[in-house]
């Protein structure tokens, strides 16, 4: 069984919903694919490509310009829409449900529905919440929560708007393919070094896009916390790695896979596609993830687990 971790659905009532954002729309910086609403395009992909399940997340920047109201009501259509698909396709389809912090004991009323109505395995976190870190204790209430339930959390990127050399509009769109996968490094290290793992060990965290920047500097991390850090936590940095996941959304970088794998081994690494985006509307980087994994030169039971074992685990997939 092929199973793609991360794959996102904007439904037609969000996309009318985030085009009142200053973000989205004709003209905006993010016009979004509206391929991606017509399920028997995602469907015909998915079987072109030997895609078994998706598990249908959305894409966190779309609460990126609201306000915690908003961005509340954005995430109930969000996953009541992403519900309607997977329970008219309980075969191909599962729910991860988007969660906004900006107001906890909101998002806690959340998560609570979706765990009782729209069969949740998991949920999308913004890597950061309007510019505080995920490792901030107002947190831990809804942590908690998911680790009572054994649900993992996904965490996408986003904007942080404070540094204009990589602005999105006259930096090239540099945000967009440097500055997010700085944030989501920021917010893993965060749940690290801010002790949220160390709290709750059986928290599980998938890092969008093979875990950002982190196998890539995994000894740069090291060598700062055993130089300075050293006595801020109980465990040394690698105790907290088997918390933290990985998907193979790298669009095809062939040298990303086998980095990617040997940070997070065959066990917490799993093929994501982050469809809709890219090229070919999105049909590319189904493809060319794919190929990624399936180039790897690594046993046969390690291929099976990053395809699909490892998500089946994780998102309880029968």
């Amino acid at each position: 069984m092929i199973v793609d971790v991360f794959s996102h659905h904007i439904s037609a009532a969000v996309g009318k919903m985030m085009e009142k954002s200053r973000y989205y729309g004709p003209g905006k910086q993010y016009p979004y694919p509206t391929e991606n609403a017509d399920v028997r395009v995602r469907l015909g992909l998915m079987d072109k490509y030997g895609i078994d399940v998706q598990a249908l997340s959305q894409t966190t920047p779309v609460l990126m310009g609201f306000n915690a109201r908003d961005a509340a009501e954005i995430c109930r259509v969000s996953n009541d829409d992403n519900y309607a698909l997977c329970k008219a396709y309980p075969k191909r389809f599962v729910n991860i449900c988007m969660m906004s912090l900006l107001d906890v004991k909101s998002a806690i009323r959340e998560l609570e529905r979706c765990i009782a109505g729209l069969d949740c395995r998991g949920v999308t976190l913004s890597s950061n919440q309007n510019g505080k870190g995920l490792d901030s204790q107002e947190y831990f209430p809804f942590y908690e929560k998911l680790v009572q339930h054994d649900l993992p959390i996904l965490i996408h990127p986003a904007h942080w708007e404070s540094y204009p050399l990589v602005d999105q509009e006259k930096g090239w769109r540099m945000m967009h393919v440097f500055g997010w996968p700085f944030d989501t490094t920021q917010a893993v290290w965060r749940l690290i070094m801010g002790g949220v793992f160390e709290r709750f060990p059986n928290l599980k965290v998938v890092a969008h896009h093979m875990g950002a920047m982190i196998p890539y500097f995994v000894k740069r991390m090291e060598s700062t916390f055993n130089r300075f850090f050293k006595d801020k936590l109980p465990k040394h940095l690698s105790a907290y790695y088997a918390n933290i996941y990985g998907d193979t959304a790298v669009d095809g970088t062939v040298g990303a896979y086998p980095c990617g794998y040997a940070f997070f081994g065959p066990d917490r690494l799993m093929y994501g596609s982050d469809y809709p985006f890219g090229v070919e509307a999105g049909e590319a980087y189904i493809r060319v993830n794919l190929d990624g994994v399936r180039a790897m030169d690594i046993p046969a039971e390690a291929m099976e687990k990053i395809l699909g074992g490892n998500a089946r685990r994780l998102l309880k997939i029968k």
